[in-house]
């Protein structure tokens, strides 16, 4: 089955403060803030984040402090909340109310600490290949104890993935991702200061296990996926992360820390299948509490402030569409309490049937 992409818009915002935030926007329907990982930048993404905006969602990407086009965060105020922070200044500015968050490595860690301290901003977390469970605290902590240099090489090892996910891509496959990798890494390094922040808050940011025992008190829906090899955060911190909040929890059989970087339509394919199940269950939930229609523009609506610049964006970014290609997802765990599928006559069937037609046409 094809799947569609959207053209993403890409802007610089200046914050209250002169603070620059790197941010790229596209497609239409429900907020959709995605958040990358370690080293990279929102740019590494853009292949998944444009599928992700031909899934039916409004995809609101930026830029980490210290990463792509967002600068370092001053001194005394730079640690991973801080980070945090600015990521919910940024969305302020944008007008966005409330949203599906999904993050990769240090991305997922942060959405813990977000969701953990402002869950009425979140209508869902997809942690991908999060950066967090108590293996991966322990081995942080201790291995900045004896060698910072080494936690920066372990981190940077989780942008790049170079023995994992890379080696199953065609030759075709391999020169397009070298490509964006060697781009979003080249920036980077030539402001490394704002890497070494980044490694110090992550380092500095402690044990993440209360944050996710508060995910679960929010009865936030939570869903992590991680790849069944990654070598960076290990499957068993997988296992934690979803124990603790009380998560549905996947398995990508054979993947490694960045299998969405390598393989972005597999990684759709993944967002097609959760808006069959869990996330399209919270969705759903979230349209009967609040009346929200089956249209991209009533979810907008719905979402974002009045005044919001992000309100223009109607979907008419149509890049075209492609073969799909599918992932195996292996369900290990659910939530003690999911969120129940409304029948269709309480939403009168049209936004249960616009989330179905959304995950054929991208299967």
């Amino acid at each position: 089955m094809p799947t569609s992409r959207v053209r993403l818009t890409h802007r610089v915002l200046t914050l209250d403060g002169d603070q620059l935030v790197g941010v790229s926007v596209g497609g239409a329907g429900v907020p959709l803030v995605f958040l990358h990982g370690f080293g990279l930048n929102r740019r590494a993404y853009l292949r998944l984040l444009s599928r992700l905006g031909g899934l039916g969602f409004l995809v609101i990407a930026p830029d980490a402090a210290g990463h792509g086009e967002t600068p370092t965060l001053p001194r005394g105020a730079a640690a991973l909340e801080d980070r945090v922070r600015l990521t919910l200044r940024t969305l302020d500015v944008l007008g966005v109310r409330r949203a599906v968050f999904v993050g990769h490595s240090m991305g997922g860690r942060m959405i813990i600490d977000l969701a953990a301290h402002h869950p009425e901003r979140v209508l869902a977390a997809v942690l991908l290949n999060a950066a967090a469970g108590a293996p991966f605290d322990e081995s942080i902590l201790t291995a900045s104890l004896r060698s910072p240099r080494k936690v920066a090489g372990h981190l940077l090892a989780a942008a790049v993935d170079a023995q994992g996910d890379p080696a199953r891509l065609t030759a075709a496959e391999l020169v397009a991702y070298l490509r964006v990798i060697a781009g979003a890494l080249g920036r980077n390094v030539r402001a490394p200061r704002g890497l070494s922040g980044a490694l110090h808050a992550i380092i500095g940011s402690g044990d993440f296990s209360p944050l996710l025992a508060a995910m679960r008190r929010h009865r936030l829906p939570t869903i992590v996926v991680h790849g069944e090899k990654d070598g960076v955060v290990p499957f068993a911190n997988a296992h934690d992360m979803a124990e603790r909040a009380d998560a549905t929890l996947y398995r990508v059989p054979g993947a490694h820390h960045s299998w969405m970087l390598t393989e972005p339509r597999q990684a759709a394919d993944m967002m097609r299948q959760l808006l069959d199940a869990e996330l399209g269950w919270a969705l759903r939930r979230t349209a009967a509490d609040e009346r929200i229609g089956d249209d991209p523009g009533a979810w907008q609506d719905a979402m974002l402030r009045a005044g919001s610049p992000l309100r223009e964006h109607t979907g008419d970014d149509h890049l075209g569409t492609e073969p799909g290609r599918h992932v195996d997802l292996m369900r290990l765990r659910s939530s003690s309490a999911p969120p129940r599928p409304l029948p269709p006559r309480r939403l009168g069937g049209r936004l249960v049937r616009r989330f179905a037609r959304l995950s054929r046409a991208a299967g």
